[in-house]
């Protein structure tokens, strides 16, 4: 690789973080899975991360600390070493959006419990019911792409 394919790629990494960012991801968090993301293996080292993206290790550490609780990453160490390595889930957006169920319930039976107390007929009651309603939608939805991709994804599958 040329020191002007570096330059590139590094720049696209920061624009693809700051997609991330826009998105709602803390920004160190959104820098460290761009640098997983454009790693050929999907695997760095903590000192590999920091050294990619000129920040100290505490910054590296917050930010993985992140990424494994919204499952986007996981952390893990070769064996006969003592260096961890950060690296992205197989299928990490599939996966992360097949682990969001749990996420999704507690929304959808909180926002039913305040339809309940409220009452459905009140303002508050109707956003909550449609609250309600429309993750409940979601998670059917979820379910059914989910299973989509999963036939998509597999050897010999039909496109149709």
């Amino acid at each position: 690789m040329t020191r002007a394919d570096e330059g590139a790629i590094a720049g696209f990494r920061e624009r693809f973080a700051q997609i991330m960012v826009e998105s709602g991801m803390p920004r160190m968090a959104a820098r460290v899975y761009a640098a997983l993301l454009v790693t050929d293996s999907g695997k760095l080292t903590a000192a590999e991360l920091a050294g990619q993206l000129g920040v100290g290790a505490p910054a590296i550490s917050g930010a993985v600390k992140y990424l494994v609780q919204v499952r986007l990453v996981e952390r893990g160490r070769e064996p006969g070493t003592r260096h961890d390595f950060c690296r992205i889930h197989e299928h990490t957006w599939s996966h992360f959006i097949s682990q969001s169920d749990p996420v999704l319930v507690r929304v959808q039976a909180g926002a039913d419990e305040g339809t309940a107390l409220l009452g459905p007929d009140s303002p508050a009651g109707r956003r909550l019911d449609e609250t309600g309603r429309f993750f409940a939608f979601m998670r059917e939805e979820i379910k059914q792409s989910m299973a989509k991709w999963a036939r998509l994804q597999a050897p010999g599958r039909d496109t149709g």
